[in-house]
């Protein structure tokens, strides 16, 4: 016994999944449509098996290989070279089905005892064999009707005879003479198309009306439901997973965080990260190395492989390709299916049923009522108020990155000088590099920094001579490692939006800058924080502050911030104190509380009450230390607004100077502004 699996169908009816997805590839329960197939004629003894092919045949080929590691062999041939004509694979394919076989479609599912099949079949002698389930409750395909000893006695593409009738599966058994009465190879491409004509040759045909389960898969509804199917046992086809609990299956390692909701059946893929306080819903399935950031429910949804759901998002009866993203407290209903790549902003809300297709972005809080078929491939601004930022390895991976850095050499002058720096976190350290490598890659020069935070990257630019710089900082926001990549020009300040909104257009129109007579030469540089503390030592009284023996509490998130910002206190006689703020700075009899954020760009101040200076007093505090330091060579070097070290040093250089309290200072400038 041979078998010929028809995996040629472009699956309309599943669009949008199907746009860059065989019907044959599409997955069910994590694994490709035709693998349940194959694994059918596996268990009945049939392993010589050829695959017709024709859309997308490449990633059939590349998951399948030669059917070795599904225990089969297997021949491919491609239908478009078939139904040409092709004389020397017509004569290969003829040789191939030189015993009886069986044509089957690759995009059903169905448990036929296709053993049971093939005895009636040969029982009967027949030139074909037509394989149907006698499900009246399916209206849609070909029907058959046959008589008492199984003989075919009609088929229509509609019910037009009286009596009952049964639906072709897509399954037909045949003997190798039935090509010499094919006028056209391709239509054993149709096993609709086959019969048809078969019939109206008079050649004799029976019908086997199997007892098993079968799906033709031929609408979004059926895709869903064919794995509930498969989930409450009704398919004969083992699930290859492990079962925490009753009906909930695992595959392979799963990251599973405290106050986690499972409800089965369900299936959840290998890789997969549930965060904590998710909730996933009976008749879903989570496919390999996606997440489900905190808070978020899923209910009867379908995640292709590599998504992201963001936190407290609500995912109801949907559908969603491989490597979707869905940003926090986005709302999906029922029946909607997102295709590959697509991209859903924060709070954004996705209306029932409707239809997303591949690589499309959806804007933060938009609200989408209609089916979006064109449209950006990804949002138009990439830049926010801090940067371009992103959860890390979803938003933010080092191929984006690299198209991002090549995107930005493009708006360079030939021989640019351009600085990196990234906090400590490895996958900061990464993406550092993977910018390093598209920007010597585009001949753009590079000085690597190592270590260390934006304000040394933002003085090191100047220092140095610099065209740019780039941070990239990792820090933890919400359960999530939030991203953020800053591009300094060369004062080290932000670039401004002419040259963001550059950057972009260069990003959409995938205009990068591409040198082939040249490389950029990669410099390593990692003294410029020495000179930074050096230079800001020159901006400050040192013997007053060590004489004063000034005392801050300081919280900060980031390790690497402190261990730098230790040596820099001890040597001007501070004592820092590190704890939480909302502990009280009087509690730990601090002159000051100090809370740094983002990468030491920001900080909070707080008096040794306890009390919060507000927006517009640090504001204040910040103007009066950019206009009232001097204007020599090393403060050029400094951006008071940009810079929490800087500022905080310059504020308490000031107190000591002045013999003041910070609540003391802030009660002097509302009275001199009262005056003004």
């Amino acid at each position: 016994m041979k078998a010929v699996i028809l995996a040629d169908g472009k699956g309309e009816e599943l669009l949008p999944l199907t746009v860059r997805t065989p019907k044959a590839m599409v997955p069910l329960l994590n694994r490709p449509c035709m693998e349940y197939t194959v694994e059918l004629l596996k268990q009945h003894g049939i392993t010589d098996i050829a695959v017709s092919l024709e859309y997308l045949p490449e990633l059939v080929r590349d998951y399948f290989g030669d059917g070795s590691r599904f225990g089969v062999a297997l021949t491919y041939f491609e239908e478009q070279r078939l139904s040409a004509g092709d004389e020397k694979n017509r004569q290969s394919l003829a040789e191939f089905l030189n015993d009886t076989s069986v044509v089957i479609r690759g995009d059903i599912l169905t448990d036929c005892n296709l053993s049971e099949a093939i005895g009636f079949h040969r029982e009967r002698r027949s030139m074909a064999t037509l394989v149907l389930s006698g499900d009246e409750s399916r209206l849609e395909g070909l029907h058959v009707w046959t008589n008492r000893e199984g003989n075919v006695t009609g088929v229509a593409e509609q019910s037009v005879e009286e009596g009952s009738f049964a639906l072709g599966t897509g399954i037909v058994l045949i003997e190798p003479e039935i090509f010499s009465l094919l006028e056209d190879e391709g239509e054993l491409a149709e096993p609709e198309q086959l019969v048809h004509s078969l019939f109206q040759q008079g050649i004799p045909l029976s019908g086997y009306v199997m007892k098993a389960y079968w799906s033709k898969i031929h609408s979004l509804m059926e895709y869903k439901q064919v794995q509930c199917d498969l989930l409450d046992g009704k398919v004969d086809r083992a699930i290859p997973a492990r079962q925490l609990a009753p009906g909930i299956y695992v595959e392979g390692d799963l990251a599973i965080d405290a106050s986690v909701r499972l409800e089965g059946p369900l299936l959840i893929g290998k890789g997969v990260h549930l965060q904590t306080g998710t909730s996933v819903g009976a008749y879903s399935v989570i496919g390999s190395r996606s997440v489900v950031a905190e808070g978020s429910a899923l209910t009867q949804t379908i995640l292709w492989e590599n998504s992201y759901i963001g936190m407290q998002a609500d995912v109801s009866g949907s559908i969603l390709g491989r490597n979707t993203s869905i940003g926090d407290c986005v709302l999906l209903g029922e029946n909607t299916v997102v295709g590959d790549g697509c991209r859903i902003g924060r709070a954004a809300s996705v209306k029932a049923g409707v239809l997303i297709w591949p690589h499309k972005g959806i804007e933060e809080g938009a609200t989408v009522n209609h089916t979006v078929i064109f449209g950006n491939t990804q949002p138009r601004r990439l830049f926010d108020s801090q940067g371009i930022t992103g959860i890390g390895n979803v938003d933010i991976t080092p191929e984006f990155v690299s198209r991002l850095a090549a995107a930005y050499a493009y708006q360079l002058p030939p021989g640019s000088r351009i600085a990196l720096c990234a906090c400590d976190h490895p996958f900061a350290q990464l993406l550092k590099h993977s910018v390093m490598t598209s920007l010597c890659a585009a001949g753009i020069d590079t000085i690597d920094f190592g270590v260390g935070i934006a304000p040394q990257l933002r003085y090191g630019v100047q220092s140095l001579s610099c065209t740019g710089g780039i941070h990239i900082q990792m820090a933890k926001q919400h359960g999530e490692k939030q991203v953020t990549l800053r591009i300094a020009d060369q004062d080290g300040l932000p670039i401004n939006r002419e040259m963001q909104q550059s950057i972009e257009l260069s990003c959409r129109q995938e205009m990068y800058a591409r040198s082939l007579g040249r490389l950029g030469q990669l410099h390593v540089e990692h003294r410029v924080w020495d000179a930074y503390k050096q230079a800001l030592f020159m901006q400050v009284d040192g013997g007053t502050i060590k004489h004063r023996g000034y005392t801050v509490l300081v919280e900060c998130e980031s390790r690497f911030l402190l261990s730098l910002l230790y040596p820099l206190f001890t040597e001007l006689g501070m004592t820092a104190l590190v704890g939480s703020i909302a502990d009280g700075v009087s509690s730990y009899q601090a002159d000051m509380g100090v809370r740094l954020l983002q990468s030491g760009e920001a900080l909070e101040l707080f008096s040794h009450t306890g009390e919060r200076l507000t927006e517009d007093q640090l504001a204040d505090l910040q103007m009066i230390f950019s206009e009232t330091r001097s204007e020599g060579t090393n403060e050029a070097r400094f951006h008071p607004k940009l810079d929490a070290v800087y500022i905080l040093m310059c504020i308490v250089d000031y107190l000591c100077k002045k013999e003041l309290s910070l609540a003391d200072l802030v009660l002097q400038r509302r009275a001199a502004l009262r005056l003004q």
